[in-house]
Formats: structure tokens, C-alpha cells, sequence
């Protein structure tokens, strides 16, 4: 990375205070259950682990509006919850990291989704226990959502939706978005998940990493990236495909950017993602769009979010650390 990159890097986290993002997506808590593991249960032959404390963090879209909080800027997140317990741990958690809720609907006929992990000593993960509900949401809490983005899309300088495939995004709902979207001359970026990309159809950033964008473009692994974002670029005009280790990949028809990934100890990839498209978002909202910008800044974001076990809100100090190893590591080139 060079020293004007640095120093436009350094630069942007000081505007971010002024983005105002609003993630749209499915809400997610997930809980850590951690203890030790030294013996089989005699019911079956299965790990016992006896639970030493327990932790919340935010995931899903929730981890997205998080990592944009936590840089100062105005998150506003909209989704569907339960009415329970967990729900009430979710928006406190929410609200202690100053995320705008005001936007989040309660669906007294649904669960909170809850993801629950069971880790060992040494980070050894054990299972996970998920609680959630994979039916569509209602016509009337999708109705709901509408209204919501309605009432703040002239107050927002981008809508990020996050798409964890678990209730919330019908084909239906994503095109009256991107129509508002449209009309309103606000972006949208996506978060894509499953097998069918179709439903995205008109979103104008597509951001799948690998594994997605190889099944829903169907190709074999030896196809060339560029190949893949082409049929990509059906659905949305700008496609970015992660692709872990192997970096970055930008396409818009015309122009190409290619980014190595920086050099990291990979700890726990979970939450990574929503990371990169957090800072993906503040990216471009701080650097008026510009992808040769946002997009090292959103590549250094997701190598500090797999240093830590499960997801995390990345701070100042550092994403800065992070731009500061770049910069004095002459063997990487991410930022070119």
C-alpha cells in the first residue's frame, strides 16, 4: 500500500461520524456458551460441556449496523423479532452499542433468532443450536418493513440489505425496495445468501463471496472470477466477490479492481462478511463512491474481524492498526 492510500484511509474514518446507513435484513443474536469439555456423556457418545459463562454478541444484520456504529456513524437497522426473552437481550444490546431501533418490528408469532454456540477450551467448537423460524414473514410485517424504509429513506445516504436467507427478504419486498430505492436516487447494496440470486434482481452493488456466487452462477471452481461476475452483473450493475484468502474482485461491465488479502491469523471467519459490507457502505458513503477507496478499506475491515472468536464490532484503533501493518508490510498489496 502506498502513502496517499494510507493517509485517504486515515482521512475517511474521520467523516464517518457524518454517514447515515440503513441496514435492512435479518436480525440475528447469537449466544456463546463456553466451558470444558472433558468427558462423554453416558446417554450417548457425545461431548459433556459443563458451561462456564455465557455471552451475546449481535450477528446477521444486526453485526452489520454494529461495525457501523462503531465507527461513529448513524446505523439505523430494520428487521422482525420475537416477542421473548432473547428479543429483550438483543435490543438492549442494540441500544448499548448505539444502534438505532426505532425500526424493528415485533412479531408476537415468531421467535427471536437465536444461534447458539457450544465452545470447548481452546475455542473448540462443539455444536450449534439454532432457534428460528425459516417461514416467510406476514404480508403485514413485510408491509410494516416498507413503511419503515418509507418513513427514512430521504434521511439515509445508503440502504445495505443483509440477507441471511432465515424470513425476512420475499422477491416481492427486495423489488418495492429497490423501486423506493430508485425513486429516491438512494444506492442499495446487498448481502446475498442462498442458491437463486434472481430475487436481487435490480440491486445496484451485489457483494457474494465465492462459495455463493459459484452456486448461484452454477460454475465449476477453475471458471475465471471475471467470468462469474459477468453473469453476475444480470442481477446488479456493480458485482464484489470475496474470496477469503484469495482477496477481492470488483466488476462493473468496464473497469476491474483486484485486491489481495492481507496476511492474517485466521481465528473465527463468523461475522466477517457483514463486516466487509459495513465498511464497504461507510466506504463509499465517506469517499462519495469511489471503489478504488472503499473497497481496501472494506478488505482491511474484514481482516481485523477474523483475529476475534465470533462477531465483533471493529474500533478505530483497530482498523487503524490494521491500515498501519499494511503500509509498513512492503510484501502486501492489497490497496493496489
Amino acid at each position: 500500500m502506498n502513502k496517499t492510500l494510507k493517509n485517504t484511509l486515515l482521512n475517511l474514518m474521520d467523516k464517518f461520524h457524518e454517514a447515515k446507513i440503513l441496514v435492512v435484513g435479518d436480525v440475528i443474536l447469537d449466544e456463546y456458551l463456553w466451558g470444558l469439555a472433558t468427558r462423554l456423556s453416558p446417554e450417548a457418545p457425545v461431548p459433556v460441556l459443563e458451561v462456564k459463562r455465557k455471552t451475546y454478541l449481535l450477528g446477521g444484520a444486526a453485526n452489520v449496523a454494529n461495525n457501523i456504529a462503531a465507527m461513529g456513524a448513524k446505523a439505523m437497522l430494520c428487521g422482525v423479532i420475537g416477542d421473548d426473552l432473547y428479543s429483550s437481550v438483543l435490543l438492549d444490546l442494540l441500544k448499548k452499542n448505539k444502534v438505532n431501533t426505532d425500526f424493528i418490528i415485533t412479531d408476537k408469532t415468531r421467535p427471536t433468532t437465536v444461534k447458539t454456540r457450544l465452545i470447548a477450551q481452546n475455542n473448540k467448537h462443539l455444536a450449534r443450536v439454532d432457534n428460528e423460524s425459516l417461514d416467510l414473514i406476514s404480508t403485514e410485517v413485510s408491509k410494516q418493513i416498507y413503511e419503515n424504509i418509507e418513513k427514512v429513506i430521504d434521511d439515509v445516504d445508503l440502504i445495505i440489505l443483509s440477507d441471511y436467507i432465515i424470513s425476512i427478504f420475499s422477491a416481492k419486498l427486495i423489488k418495492d425496495i429497490v423501486k423506493l430505492a430508485n425513486r429516491h436516487d438512494k444506492t442499495v447494496l446487498m448481502d446475498p445468501k442462498g442458491q437463486d440470486f434472481s430475487k436481487y434482481e435490480g440491486v445496484d452493488i451485489l457483494v457474494p463471496n465465492m462459495e455463493e456466487a459459484l452456486i448461484a452462477t452454477k460454475s465449476a471452481r477453475t471458471k475465471p472470477v471475471k467470468k462469474i461476475a459477468e453473469a453476475l452483473r444480470k442481477i446488479a450493475d456493480k458485482v464484489i466477490i470475496t474470496q477469503s484468502s484469495k482477496g477481492v474482485y470488483y466488476f462493473d461491465g468496464a473497469d476491474e479492481i483486484n485486491l489481495n488479502a492481507f496476511p492474517t491469523e485466521v481465528v473465527d471467519a463468523t461475522g466477517a462478511g457483514g463486516s466487509f459490507v459495513a465498511f464497504l457502505g461507510l466506504g463509499l458513503v465517506g469517499s462519495n463512491f469511489d471503489y478504488n477507496t472503499a473497497l481496501p478499506l472494506a478488505n482491511y475491515a474484514a481482516a481485523a474481524a477474523v483475529r476475534k472468536v465470533g462477531t465483533f464490532a471493529i474500533k478505530p484503533v483497530q482498523l487503524k492498526e490494521i491500515i498501519n501493518l499494511a503500509y509498513n508490510n512492503s510484501g502486501t498489496n492489497m490497496g493496489k
